[in-house]
């Protein structure tokens, strides 16, 4: 599997949130701070073997105007390594950005997001250069009531293409849900009031400036994975989750300089930690 159009999107954050536009009921507002700590160790079977994806990231959220809208303001950092670099000349790549959103609310759920991501993402040494801004605007669109659609974009500086976000998702009982929606889609359970099992597709990775080989050239980097994810909040303000699968698709495009190298059929494992309060 090639994912023709690529970008790292953190979908993941933004379309867990975004996508029930239309069967939405008001209660509490969003969380006003929330932190999170991934940790991803995937097996050999792909271009630079085995690999572990370690990130981090802290939001804080404030009103800006009556009626659901908020803007949110934090930090991310993420690193990416590899234990073997024969074959795509890397061993690390990693960035540091600010987050600042503004979003729009309905209850707990943001249904509107638009997202920047300012900061360096580069392979060894730091430089001045490796600045991007990703950008990332997404919408649900209500339909029925049980049925919205979703539509955005992300893109940034070292994105070879801009990559399209679509898709519905069904509600068919208050204990499943469709989420048809290009690149992750997945069926969702929902085991109890804080128990969630997800089946389905999650994609990582975004685009860097690497080390001078003696020029510095673009490498965008995406991981595509397969598997289940059971999450389940242990205590109040505290979310656990733990995810397994295969890991169907690991690219490395060097754009025109030195073409792309992809492959993949690692196993994974995914532990993630999220606070709010």
């Amino acid at each position: 599997m090639v994912i023709p159009l690529q970008r790292s999107l953190r979908v993941g954050w933004v379309l867990a949130l975004a996508l029930c536009a239309g069967r939405l009921t008001g209660g509490p507002g969003p969380a006003a701070d929330e932190g999170t700590l991934t940790v991803i160790v995937t097996g050999a079977g792909a271009p630079g073997d085995s690999a572990r994806t370690v990130t981090a990231s802290r939001i804080t959220r404030h009103a800006l105007a009556p009626g659901g809208w908020y803007w949110s303001g934090g930090v991310q950092a993420e690193n990416f390594f590899f234990a073997n670099d024969r074959m795509i000349g890397l061993r690390r790549l990693q960035d540091y950005a600010a987050v600042l959103s503004v979003e729009y609310f309905q209850g707990a759920e943001s249904v509107a997001a638009l997202t920047v991501r300012p900061g360096w993402y580069f392979e060894n040494r730091f430089s001045s250069a490796a600045w991007d801004i990703p950008v990332e605007l997404i919408t649900g669109v209500p339909l029925t009531k049980s049925l919205s659609g979703a539509v955005g974009f992300t893109n940034g500086r070292f994105y070879h293409h801009a990559l399209p976000i679509f898709g519905v998702v069904w509600t068919s009982s208050p204990r499943l849900r469709f989420e048809l929606v290009y690149p992750e889609p997945a069926v969702v359970f929902t085991l109890s009031p804080t128990m969630q099992l997800r089946l389905g597709g999650e994609l990582t990775g975004t685009g860097f400036l690497s080390d001078a080989r003696p020029v510095r050239t673009v490498v965008e980097y995406t991981s595509y994975r397969v598997g289940a994810e059971w999450s389940d909040t242990w205590r109040p303000g505290l979310r656990l989750a733990l995810g397994a699968g295969v890991e169907a698709e690991r690219d490395f495009d060097f754009f025109r300089r030195q073409g792309r190298v992809h492959g993949g059929g690692g196993g994974y494992l995914k532990i993630s930690a999220t606070y709010s309060r």
